[in-house]
């Protein structure tokens, strides 16, 4: 049976939800801005329009609400890559070209999203904290991706190539992109991104991602 109270600590839920949900992306917001280093408390919560104590009350210190961007950013592109991967039903074609897609999705690869990724890197001991946190999900990427491109020469009779070379070339090649969203912001080309990467892979499996002269301009 549901009652007021029931009802009233629901409500409260829904909102400390939306209240975290808005700090979060505050914090991205603001690391984006003024780097890891000068990230505030005071900062965040202005940007999230909420007051310092309430940033407080829901992270209780500056490193936790950085570890919690971090973490949540991750966890949205790995959410995507999931669904990028099991909606091509066993296919590894589709399955990269999901991947792709997914890379370039605004909402996943947005720059101020790229640049908390790339703010964790650039700080040692940051990174020390994405690797322990997160680091498993980007080994389970790079296996996702050494697994398919195995598939692909399996199937493919391609006997002359390395699936971990040809991983690593996409994978750094779609890094090398997401670097670029860092320096063009919102006029990155999103499309010339994806064919760029459809190249790369038609130059190891031609006859899986064949590329017309039209597409690859």
């Amino acid at each position: 049976m549901v009652t007021v109270t029931n009802l009233a600590q629901r409500r409260s839920e829904m909102l400390a939800g939306r209240t975290r949900s808005a700090i979060l992306e505050a914090t991205i917001a603001v690391i984006a801005k003024h780097s890891l280093s000068g990230t505030t408390v005071q900062l965040v919560a202005e940007a999230a329009d909420v007051s310092p104590g309430t940033v407080i009350l829901h992270f209780e210190r500056k490193e936790a609400l950085l570890t919690a961007a971090m973490e949540h950013v991750a966890i949205e592109f790995e959410q995507a890559r999931r669904r990028a991967i099991e909606s091509a039903a066993g296919d590894p074609v589709a399955a990269l070209n999901g991947l792709i897609d997914m890379t370039f999705d605004p909402r996943v690869s947005e720059p101020a999203t790229v640049a908390v990724w790339y703010a964790f890197w650039g700080e040692a001991r940051a990174r020390r904290v994405y690797l322990e946190r997160v680091g498993n999900l980007d080994h389970a990427y790079y296996a996702d991706v050494v697994r398919l491109c195995q598939e692909l020469i399996a199937r493919g009779g391609h006997a002359h190539l390395n699936a971990e070379a040809v991983a690593i070339g996409f994978a750094g090649l779609l890094e090398l992109q997401w670097q670029e969203i860092m320096l063009a912001g919102r006029r990155f080309d999103r499309e010339h991104a994806r064919r760029t990467a459809r190249a790369y892979l038609a130059g190891m499996f031609p006859n899986e991602f064949a590329v017309t002269p039209a597409s690859a301009q």
